[in-house]
Formats: C-alpha cells, structure tokens, sequence
C-alpha cells in the first residue's frame, strides 16, 4: 500500500458497490412501508354500493408485490388489512438485493390505478407518488 494511504484504493470500487447496495435496500424498505401504510383498505361503510358477499379489506394493501429485476405479475393470496405480512414478505425479497438491481414495488390489481389517481377518500393524492415525493424527500 501506498505510503499515506489509510486503505487500499483499489478497495475503493468494492466500498462504494456496497454502499449502493445498502441505500438500494434501506429506500426501498422506506417506500414498501410507506407503500402499505398509506394504501386504503376499504371501508364498505363508505361506499356507495354494498360490497360483494364475503368481502374483507386489505387486498389492495396486500397486492403491494416486491421484485428484483423483473416484475412479479402476480396478485395476491389473500387480504392483509395490516399490512404487516406484505411488508415483511416485501423486505425479504428486497434483503436479497445485490447492488445495481432494480427493486420493483407494484400492484397489478385492476383498480390499482384508480386508486393511484384519488379514488379513494383514504388516499385522495394517491399512493405511490406520495410515498415516491416523501422518501425522495428524506434521502437527498
């Protein structure tokens, strides 16, 4: 190593790459949180037509996918009206990350946009531009 140097700059590459991949992860964890936190789970009180038989709350909130590198097509199993099961099944997937991977957080739910677009008087902004603008917000 060269005299005054306190490491090895050819080290330097390997630090930043995981660097990255370690502000890659803690972004991503940020926005699946504030993702599912902020999704409406509908209230059939608040709807103009009663809903379908059996109907239970949280399946938007569940449809909230993680992916790495490629879109997950999928629906989900099931509502989650907590949200704490898609968050912790989303930061599983996004703890598998490697540096440079591209994180997906998505719905593929029919009435995802529409809600997206202020349909929902729990979310009348949106969901993921807001949580997009806020995170962006707290990182820079």
């Amino acid at each position: 190593m060269a005299k005054g140097w306190s490491f090895d700059p050819s080290e330097f590459a390997g630090m930043v790459e995981e660097d990255v991949g370690k502000k890659l992860r803690v972004i991503s964890v940020q926005l699946l949180e504030k993702i599912v936190k902020t999704s409406p789970v509908g209230n059939p009180e608040l709807w103009m037509s009663k809903p379908p038989p059996g109907y239970v709350g949280g399946t938007f909130r569940a449809s909230n996918l993680v992916s790495v590198d490629e879109p997950d097509y999928s629906e989900p199993d099931g509502p989650d009206e907590e949200g704490y099961r898609t968050i912790q099944q989303g930061n599983a997937v996004i703890a598998t990350s490697k540096p440079f991977s591209v994180i997906y957080i998505q719905s593929n739910l029919a009435y995802s946009v529409a809600l997206e677009n202020g349909h929902s008087k729990q979310a009348p902004t949106g969901i993921y531009a807001n949580a997009f603008n806020g995170v962006a917000q707290a990182n820079k």
